[in-house]
C-alpha cells in the first residue's frame, strides 16, 4: 500500500475512534485531503503544526487531537516536535485525548516515542 493510502487509512481509523469516543454530535475537523473534510473545515494550528484530526464533543467536555504517521514518518525530528506539541496541548485541553495512529509494525517505536515525550513533559 502506498504511503499516502496508508496515511489515509490511518486517518480514517482516527475518525472512527473519535466518533466512538466522542459520540455522533462531535465537531470534527480533518486535515487529510484524501479523507473528505466535514464542512470543508480544517483543524486549528497547534504550536505551528496542524493535526490530521481535531475533534471536540458537544458540549465540550473532551478534546481529541489525532495524528497519523507512517513508519518512516514516525522517525523524523519534525514528527517528534509535532507529537510533543500535540501532547502538550492535550495535557492542557478540556478532557484532552491524544491519538497517534501508526501501522502495526510501528507500534513499538510509537509507544517508545510517546513514553519518552511524556516523561520529558510531565504535564
Amino acid at each position: 500500500m502506498p504511503e499516502s493510502a496508508m496515511h489515509a487509512d490511518l486517518v480514517k481509523a482516527i475518525l472512527a475512534f473519535a466518533a466512538r469516543e466522542l459520540g455522533p454530535l462531535a465537531d470534527i475537523a480533518v486535515r487529510e485531503d484524501s479523507v473528505r473534510p466535514l464542512r470543508n473545515e480544517r483543524p486549528p494550528r497547534i504550536s505551528g503544526y496542524t493535526p490530521d484530526v481535531y475533534a471536540v464533543d458537544v458540549p465540550t467536555t473532551r478534546t481529541l487531537i489525532g495524528e497519523a504517521k507512517t513508519r518512516i514518518d514516525l522517525e523524523t525530528e519534525h514528527s517528534r516536535r509535532q507529537i510533543a506539541a500535540f501532547l502538550g496541548y492535550s495535557a492542557y485541553s478540556t478532557g484532552g485525548i491524544f491519538v497517534l495512529a501508526v501501522p502495526a509494525i510501528a507500534r513499538p517505536a510509537a509507544r517508545s516515542l510517546v513514553k519518552r515525550l511524556v516523561s520529558a513533559n510531565p504535564a
